[in-house]
């Protein structure tokens, strides 16, 4: 089965299944979530860029924001025959990358780990794996063929989550 290579950008995402790579770039502030479900090689990716769509003036897509995101990916695997309980979240991002706009704990990196991480909890999805915080961007590639989340960093040693 070859190989198909899908890049996710801000505010998108997808669900596929192995041997795909699912890949994101340009993370900073934003949040990748990915859910995985290792008894049936697929899984999914979301470029979440805001914790929540409520606070917005109109409609986006369903992968911008935390709050509608979890809920695709999950509408999406579980259509494809996963089951809740085989699935496993990693999560890579939310950095200060904006010193002027808060602290980490309250920029916008801050925000959408605190809203990925609650909407994670309230579905009773253990968090296997994270990359998050700091200052720096960051990209990735998602292995669905292992679950392998490879968090690539300028400067710095790949990273498998």
């Amino acid at each position: 089965m070859a190989t198909n290579r899908i890049k996710i950008g801000m505010g998108e995402g997808a669900v596929a299944r192995g041997p795909d790579v699912l890949s994101s770039a340009g993370i900073g502030s934003c949040v990748v979530v990915t859910l995985y479900d290792a008894a049936r090689k697929t899984g999914g990716m979301a470029h979440v860029m805001l914790p929540d769509s409520a606070a917005l003036p109109e409609p986006v897509g369903p992968f911008v924001c935390a709050d509608t995101a979890v809920g695709a990916l999950l509408g999406g695997l579980l259509g494809q025959g996963s089951l809740l309980q085989d699935l496993v979240a990693k999560i890579v991002g939310g950095a200060g990358m904006f010193a002027a706009y808060g602290s980490e704990s309250s920029g916008i990196g801050g925000q959408n780990l605190r809203a990925v991480r609650d909407i994670l909890q309230r579905e009773r999805i253990p968090l296997a794996g994270w990359d998050v915080a700091g200052n720096h961007g960051r990209s990735v590639e998602f292995h669905l063929a292992t679950g392998s989340l490879i968090v690539k960093a300028l400067g710095a040693t790949d990273k498998v989550v």
